[in-house]
């Protein structure tokens, strides 16, 4: 992924910051009342991290960008998500 930023000539400072928000993050689990001890995560994001979508985002189009089709054989299915479904 950083390798991905660095192409799209993304500020090293603002990698060190995604670095420091991924590498250096602590979580705990409750169970009904009981809370866990601290550790550490090593891999994926929090739930509900706004870093996700926008880091998706970026690998996304490097795939896309990336990708060489016959364009009549190639076709992308677009689909609305009706918001009244999700409630």
């Amino acid at each position: 992924m950083y390798k991905i930023l660095i192409e799209f000539g993304k500020p090293m400072k603002l990698l060190k910051l995604i670095k420091m928000c991924l590498n250096e993050t602590f979580s705990r689990v409750r169970v009904c009342k009981h809370l866990s001890n601290l550790f550490p995560v090593k891999h994926g994001f929090k739930q509900g991290d706004a870093l996700t979508s926008l880091l998706f985002n970026f690998a996304f189009e490097y795939v896309i960008t990336r990708i060489e089709v016959n364009q009549e054989d190639f076709k992308i299915k677009w689909y609305k998500l009706d918001s009244s479904l999700c409630w």
